[in-house]
């Protein structure tokens, strides 16, 4: 039999509609100023209070279980409203409160627990009654009275229980409050001060005098301690390194001489007299700050892995090219190519290069048409947009027949071609795009990412020793094309040609464009392992001298800026991590400082976009809307029970 109340079930609407206009007015639009906000908060407010007063009417004029009905439903918007005053005595209508005082958080969660113990007993109380026979006001006596009338005590029961969900999800406010004004932060990260790498102890082997490292540090630092068995670990492994602690005061003058004006340094030194090296590294003695990263104790084996190659060889020169919309200068790139290519930086990529001891310098049109200069260790050609004139690819030609150290970095939207350079390093560069549909790295969640190919496939070569031992990462080849053999065009003996990566089986080079993998179109697409990079050894010169030294890659990106973003904020970073270093020392006739740079830096978690809204969603919303709807299920079911059985008896 359907129920009958005193008041219609749209009531509740209205007075949810007021909830929902004071909360649009006072959290979504919030200007003091907003005459919008006056119009939704003092909306809202009416609404609810002109319900509230409908509810007294009919509880006034009914009797028995109508009345204690619409009595429980008036009891509920009257603590809404109470809750209504408390919030208004947290904004400008209130008084003002001390900063430091705690009762604007107290009247905070007194009016949450309000609205949210009123609101949601209401909701359950109207989605028991329903809407049938509820559609007006009906404050007429019947005939039969109670029996034509509402289960009251159902209505209780439920009113019960929606106050107890309510109460419920006011704790939540409650603990949020709590959590806030109680703010603990405690540093659970892992933490460890870099130990020395195989690259930093090759360094010091290589150095043909002893190296010093003075550490000016108080007696008693925990900093002291780390960075001492750092030293302590270098020098086992080199006995070509010798550790000293000093204390600044104590030894001023040796402080003087190294310009160490606090504590906290170490002195790294080659040499003596005026022939002396000196570099200087600065660490935080407070450990809190020093194990940041910025602090230097995570990352202390690459700064002293820099410093030691300012100390143990002079400053050299590396020349990239310019003036062709270069990866390394996107200036010179004309509207069209700005538009196919993209531009395109190499800021991380130039700061390696100056922690390796390189000075970088432009080799523009004019320069490069004339020769190479002689005062070039290495030359950059980084994926030029534009062809080279035939008098700079001479010189680059005439530059490799002296020795030379030559880098070709190229890219599938350049420009292909490596002119005489191909039957001189016997490799051509092929710009279809490299695709795999199996082993990809998702960005962007479409088909593009399978231009984000994965390899782990290097060789045993000293230009990718770094890659070799972290097989098991992998590398990211981001819109790469791939290397073919070329016929030699030299006289005598042919140079020696290395492999150093390859693809893996599954990828393939995408000739039609369409990401697609399609093995029967014009021209079938074939997975197989494809040529990455290279590395090319011409033969001995006369005198015994070494012949040039060449490497290529088909991938450009890998030494482009990436930005990625991480506790720090956005970041740019370099993907191909120790491959650049490795490559530059074994170009630079260094292949014997290669190895392992340690870094115990806490590696970010990354979230796509998607994942983070989703984590949001489901711990904001979802489990307090899966603990609601539980809980609803439950005392749903267990009435439904409780009813058949009293149809049954």
């Amino acid at each position: 039999m359907a129920m009958k109340t005193a008041s219609p079930w749209w009531a509740s609407l209205a007075f949810g509609l007021g909830l929902l206009f004071l909360f649009l007015g006072e959290r979504l639009i919030g200007s003091e100023s907003s005459g919008l906000r006056m119009i939704f908060t003092c909306g809202g407010v009416g609404l609810m209070i002109a319900v509230t007063a409908a509810r007294v009417w009919t509880t006034l004029a009914t009797k028995g279980a109508r009345r204690r009905v619409e009595r429980t439903f008036l009891a509920c918007h009257v603590v809404a409203l109470v809750a209504l005053f408390i919030y208004a005595m947290t904004t400008s209508w209130g008084p003002t409160f001390d900063d430091k005082s705690h009762v604007p958080g107290i009247l905070a969660v007194l009016y949450m627990l309000g609205f949210l113990a009123s609101s949601v007993p209401v909701l359950m109380i109207e989605l028991s009654l329903g809407v049938a026979r509820r559609e007006n006001f009906d404050v007429h006596d019947d005939a039969d009275g109670d029996a034509d009338g509402v289960e009251y005590f159902r209505v209780r029961e439920l009113g019960w229980s929606g106050l107890s969900v309510g109460l419920a999800l006011a704790l939540l406010m409650v603990t949020c409050k709590v959590a806030t004004d109680r703010n603990i932060s405690k540093d659970v990260s892992y933490f460890k001060t870099s130990s020395p790498g195989d690259s930093t102890i090759h360094i010091v082997d290589a150095s043909s005098e002893p190296i010093k490292a003075m550490l000016f540090f108080p007696d008693t630092n925990e900093v002291k301690d780390q960075v001492k068995a750092y030293f302590d670990s270098l020098h086992g492994a080199s006995s070509k390194l010798e550790v000293e602690e000093h204390d600044r005061f104590a030894d001023a003058d040796l402080a003087a001489l190294h310009k160490v004006t606090k504590d906290g340094v170490v002195v790294l030194t080659r040499g003596t007299g005026d022939k002396m090296k000196t570099e200087l590294i600065d660490v935080d003695t407070d450990l809190e700050k020093a194990r940041k990263t910025t602090g230097k104790l995570r990352n202390l084996d690459r700064e002293v892995n820099k410093v030691l190659l300012k100390i143990v060889r002079e400053k050299r020169k590396v020349y990239l090219l310019s003036g062709h919309g270069e990866l390394n200068n996107p200036e010179s790139l004309t509207p069209e190519q700005k538009v196919t290519v993209g531009e395109r930086h190499t800021t991380v990529f130039k700061k390696r290069l100056g922690d390796l001891n390189y000075e970088v310098k432009d080799l523009g049109l004019v320069d490069l048409s004339r020769d190479v200069p002689d005062d070039a260790t290495i030359v950059l050609m980084m994926a030029p947009a534009s062809p080279l004139l035939d008098a700079e690819w001479d010189s680059l030609s005439r530059y490799l027949d002296r020795g030379g150290r030559l880098m070709v970095v190229m890219d599938p939207k350049t420009n292909p071609n490596l002119g005489p350079l191909e039957g001189k390093l016997g490799i051509k560069f092929n710009p279809a795009h490299l695709t795999d549909d199996v082993k990809f790295y998702p960005m962007r969640g479409t088909i593009s990412d399978r231009r984000n190919v994965l390899t782990t496939q290097f060789s045993a070569h000293a230009s990718t020793t770094g890659l070799s031992r972290t097989i098991d990462k992998g590398l990211l080849l981001i819109d790469s094309g791939s290397l073919e053999d070329a016929p030699f065009v030299v006289k005598g003996e042919q140079p020696k040609k290395t492999i150093t990566i390859r693809s893996l089986e599954s990828s393939y080079l995408d000739f039609n464009d369409n990401t697609s993998y399609d093995p029967t179109g014009v021209v079938p697409e074939k997975k197989q392992r494809y040529n990455i990079a290279a590395a090319i050894e011409g033969p001995k010169l006369p005198q015994d001298k070494d012949g040039f030294r060449a490497l290529v890659f088909a991938d450009a990106d890998l030494f482009a800026d990436v930005y990625v973003r991480d506790p720090r904020g956005v970041q740019a970073v370099m993907i191909s991590g120790p491959l650049m270093e490795d490559a530059v020392k074994w170009l630079g006739g260094e292949e014997n400082f290669t190895g392992d740079v340690v870094s115990e830096d806490d590696k970010p978690i990354s979230h796509t976009k998607g994942q983070d809204a989703a984590f949001f969603s489901l711990t904001v919303v979802g489990v307090p809307l899966l603990v609601f709807v539980v809980g609803f299920t439950g005392t749903w079911a267990r009435r439904r029970r409780s009813r058949k059985s009293e149809v049954k008896s």
